[in-house]
């Protein structure tokens, strides 16, 4: 998405209805809206409606007598995600993107990375004919490495343990079981300030135009994950050479 930070939404700026919309992915209240923007229950409440209408947020089932609720849409997610960043060039933008796909194709030759990258898919201003692109939109399409489900498991929860041990914390079982396929998706952005990466199943490849950029011919493995325990183990200090 592209927008710049003195721009408005639903009467607001930009910048502030971002953080907003980065409060919670499901379940946006007015509390939210009243601490982000400084507006009372009442004001913020319309705000929430406003964000409703414009197709930012759809109604949250909620219990009765309990807090009316929002959850963040295909395009709201844009705008959480939305750079406040300069334009750069098409001939740059290409240059990431040559740069992404020779990431790609390390992934999925290089034995560590326990998933591939089966599908890329560019989406947004890139297939425009603008001379300046804000962001790279890519979607990618992840697959497990390993045909067997059991062994796809014990794999992730080894590579977990190991970043534990070289002393990186995960704040839930989840995000641990999560962190061989963010090794993935941190590997394929490379820090990179314009390139913003989602997932092919998240919705925006059905309300956006978009072109496949790659697809393996190969046939990975679509390994359902299997969620064993992941076994406990004492953080020990760095040791030298620890890659995390």
């Amino acid at each position: 998405m592209q927008i710049r930070p003195d721009d408005l939404v639903v009467g607001f700026p930009a910048k502030q209805i971002r953080k907003l919309l980065r409060q919670s992915v499901d379940s946006l209240s007015a509390r939210h809206a009243k601490k982000i923007l400084g507006i009372n229950s009442e004001q913020a409440i319309q705000l929430l409606k406003s964000l409703e209408r414009k197709g930012y947020l759809k109604r949250h089932p909620a219990l009765p007598n309990s807090e009316q609720r929002w959850k963040r849409t295909v395009k709201g997610g844009a705008l959480a995600n939305a750079l406040f960043s300069k334009p750069v060039s098409r001939q740059s933008t290409e240059k990431t993107m040559s740069e992404f796909l020779d990431r790609v194709g390390k992934v999925n030759s290089n034995s560590y990375f326990l998933y591939r990258v089966q599908k890329a898919v560019v989406f947004g201003s890139f297939l425009s004919d603008a001379p300046f692109i804000g962001d790279l939109d890519i979607a990618v399409d992840l697959c497990p490495g390993e045909n067997d489900p059991r062994k796809h498991s014990e794999l992730i929860r080894a590579r977990a343990n190991e970043a534990i041990i070289c002393g990186r914390g995960f704040s839930n079982f989840v995000e641990a079981f999560q962190f061989a396929e963010q090794e993935v998706i941190m590997f394929l952005k490379s820090r990179s300030r314009i390139l913003q990466l989602t997932r092919c199943d998240d919705g925006v490849l059905n309300i956006a135009d978009s072109r496949v950029i790659f697809e393996s011919p190969e046939k990975y493995p679509v390994v359902p994950m299997n969620s064993v325990p992941m076994r406990q183990v004492r953080r020990s200090k760095k040791p030298k050479g620890c890659p995390f």
